[in-house]
């Protein structure tokens, strides 16, 4: 018998019927890998049961059967993670068109620096402090815009939490250095909300050309239309599917 902690989850063929899945499978056995068809049901979704998305996972699973299969892929999988508030924008600043890895490490650098992490605080550091963080300067002019746009209280973020997703995006792009990628990862990091699905990420992109088998990456027009059935849990997929890129 199978257990699933045995499985190296490794999908080459994917065929739904109306009850089941079937993957043909990776499986690791004694140091050696081998191929073999497995069934995947229903049952398989109690690996979920304690999980955070417990509920949105059993939903996107029963829209989609290549969700299904990421979600047992990436059982582990947990919600992307940003602060609230000043911090919480400028790390997304930092990570824009960067690796993980490169963005985390610079990011890090800034923390020390500014370790009372305010925009009055983070105003006060001359820019060649903040270039030796790694920060770019076109980076530094946009986190000191958006320090003083709170400082001068032309942003609140206790007004524009309470917008909804739109009214939020619009108000956030208004900030010089923050454009849709930004505003939306802060929706789904920062303020947790659940149907956010940032098209222009090219994570997302590659993870969904993946999955879904395509010849090329999506366009943002076909991000749209492929994840137009996972409403209202995008988000979700979202984190899901930069599991499986990382």
């Amino acid at each position: 018998m199978i257990s699933q902690r045995n499985l190296d989850l490794i999908p080459v063929i994917s065929l739904m019927s109306a009850t089941k899945i079937h993957l043909e499978v990776r499986i690791k056995h004694h140091g050696q890998a081998r191929l073999a068809l497995v069934c995947l049901t229903d049952h398989h979704l109690s690996l979920f049961k304690n999980h955070p998305y417990k509920e949105e996972i059993f939903f996107l699973s029963k829209k989609d059967v290549d969700l299904r299969s990421l979600f047992l892929m990436h059982s582990n999988f947990r919600p992307f993670k940003r602060k609230k508030g000043f911090e919480g924008l400028v790390q997304l600043i930092t990570e824009q068109q960067l690796s993980v890895a490169s963005a985390k490490a610079i990011f890090n650098r800034l923390k020390k620096i500014v370790p009372i992490f305010k925009p009055k605080e983070f105003l006060q550091k001359n820019d060649l402090q903040l270039q030796s963080t790694g920060l770019s300067r076109p980076k530094i002019s946009y986190c000191r815009i958006l320090a003083e746009r709170i400082i001068s209280k032309d942003l609140s973020f206790r007004v524009v939490h309470k917008m909804n997703d739109e009214e939020l995006k619009k108000e956030l792009c208004k900030i010089k250095g923050i454009g849709a990628w930004t505003a939306e990862c802060y929706m789904l990091a920062s303020l947790q909300r659940r149907d956010i699905w940032p098209v222009k990420d090219v994570g997302l992109q590659v993870a969904i050309q993946r999955i879904k088998n395509l010849k090329s990456r999506p366009t943002e027009k076909e991000m749209v239309m492929l994840a137009s059935e996972w409403q209202p849990y995008r988000s979700i997929v979202a984190n899901a599917l930069w599991a499986s890129y990382d």
